[in-house]
């Protein structure tokens, strides 16, 4: 695409490096005028096991990345949040940039694992305790424009050809064509422990009626999908695209495990001066037809226990977000949340953000009790007793957040986990006390439905 890094800014990033005698981090921004994130996604195929994918569910914004300059892995112990915070202010320290564009230059994309308490269970094990990159090449698609960071340390030793070779290396991605591999068949379609879950949903039933302390917990399960194939990260993001409208995508490929998911749940947007985050609970199927579907949606808004599912989050995030944020405001009325297979309760809280940092916010909102329970320690230690099974990202927090801390972090459910050939996918529900645990066993089983239908097994129409 004919890009060269200008050399005035390669030399000032070789200034800097004489000032502080320690590595530079040059990160370069230019406009594209043509291919898009997701195309190059698909050409940067030498990259695979190292790239990610964002996109909001407004769709006025996509990422892609790839190539690993930096990878932040957390281990047990400390504090996850304040880790990545710390590792960002680090980077900036060491930054050389030409530009001030928002989720552009030194991003860093991930997840962290939703209970740092709960033991690992192999498929997990190489996201630790949270996972993100800073990429060597971002692709930004915002406001009607397309942005390429190009992020490279730069050691004493290093000279310009080292910018020369990286500059190739796009060269490289942009001339590829991507493969066309064939979409692999669903060969096994396993509904992993069904007898066991309903046990425990049980148990937390009762458990539930005998305490007025305790209100919900939120019981999450598996399913496995086996194919006669791999699976192809451009092909999921494609079906994303095409079958998940009103959600965000998100996939993060790390070696042969790929996580990706189409959530309508938003945890926390922050800009400059403002942050929103967004109360999604209570859950009900989409009609075959428009009067079906309406009927529905007039059934979850006058339901009593999905309405006081709502509440819970309602009154928590609330609550966190005035902790941090000046003049917060929350959204009127339950609204309908329309997703291709299931419909939500919706509502807005956003604030003012004066001086507070994002990772705090996501910290303090994790888990809500959408995803946890409420109160949330309680649920969360019942849900450590009770939920034979890693949730590993499943249900975290997942998203961005840039140098000049401006990011998104969303919940990371209809989401699902690939290894090679095979696929677990998860879903939960809240659990409260006059809960029919068979009625809930078929919730989940709704919320089943937008991966399986992203991976090509089978989807259970309504009748």
């Amino acid at each position: 695409m004919g890009l060269t890094l200008p050399v005035e800014l390669f030399e000032q990033a070789k200034r800097t490096m004489d000032s502080q005698k320690e590595q530079v981090l040059l990160s370069w921004v230019s406009e594209l005028t043509d291919m898009t994130a997701k195309q190059l996604f698909d050409q940067a195929e030498t990259f695979k096991g190292e790239r990610f994918f964002w996109q909001n569910k407004e769709r006025s914004l996509r990422l892609a990345g790839f190539g690993v300059m930096d990878q932040l892995r957390m281990e047990p112990g400390g504090d996850r949040f304040s880790a990545l915070h710390t590792r960002k202010e680090q980077v900036l320290r060491r930054t050389v940039t030409n530009s001030e564009e928002s989720a552009c230059g030194a991003v860093y994309f991930g997840g962290f694992r939703f209970d740092a308490q709960s033991d690992v269970a192999p498929e997990w094990e190489s996201f630790g305790q949270g996972l993100f990159y800073l990429p060597l090449f971002l692709v930004t698609e915002k406001e009607g424009h397309r942005y390429l960071s190009v992020n490279i340390w730069l050691s004493a030793d290093d000279g310009y050809d080292k910018v020369e070779a990286v500059m190739a290396q796009w060269e490289r991605i942009c001339d590829t064509t991507p493969s066309s591999d064939a979409t692999p068949d669903c060969i096994l379609e396993e509904r992993l422990a069904e007898d066991a879950w309903l046990a425990a949903a049980t148990d937390v039933v009762a458990l539930l009626q005998d305490t007025e302390h305790l209100q919900k917990v939120v019981l999450a399960r598996r399913m496995r999908l086996g194919f006669d194939g791999f699976l192809s990260s451009s092909r999921i993001i494609a079906n994303m695209e095409a079958q998940q409208g009103n959600s965000y995508c998100f996939v993060l490929e790390n070696g042969t495990r790929t996580f990706f998911g189409a959530t309508p749940e938003r945890l926390v947007l922050a800009d400059e001066t403002r942050m929103e985050s967004a109360c999604v609970a209570g859950s009900i199927g989409r009609g075959t037809t428009d009067a079906e579907d309406e009927a529905l949606g007039a059934t979850l808004l006058n339901d009593a226990k999905n309405l006081a599912e709502h509440h819970f989050v309602v009154e928590m995030i609330e609550e966190t977000m005035a902790r941090f944020c000046e003049d917060v405001e929350v959204s009127a009325n339950p609204e309908l949340l329309k997703n291709r297979d299931i419909q939500h309760l919706y509502m807005t809280v956003a604030g003012n953000r004066g001086s507070a940092k994002l990772l705090d916010v996501v910290r303090a909102l994790h888990p809500t009790p959408a995803l946890g329970g409420w109160p949330q320690e309680d649920a969360m230690t019942v849900i450590r007793l009770k939920e034979a099974m890693d949730r590993g990202l499943y249900g975290a927090p997942i998203g961005w957040i840039d140098a000049k801390d401006r990011g998104e972090f969303v919940v990371a459910i209809r989401s699902a986990l690939t290894i090679d050939t095979d696929a677990l996918l998860y879903a939960g529900c809240g659990i409260v006390a006059d809960s029919v645990p068979v009625d809930e066993l078929a919730e989940t089983a709704m919320k089943f439905q937008p991966m399986l239908r992203v991976l090509g097994g089978k989807v259970h129409e309504r009748s």
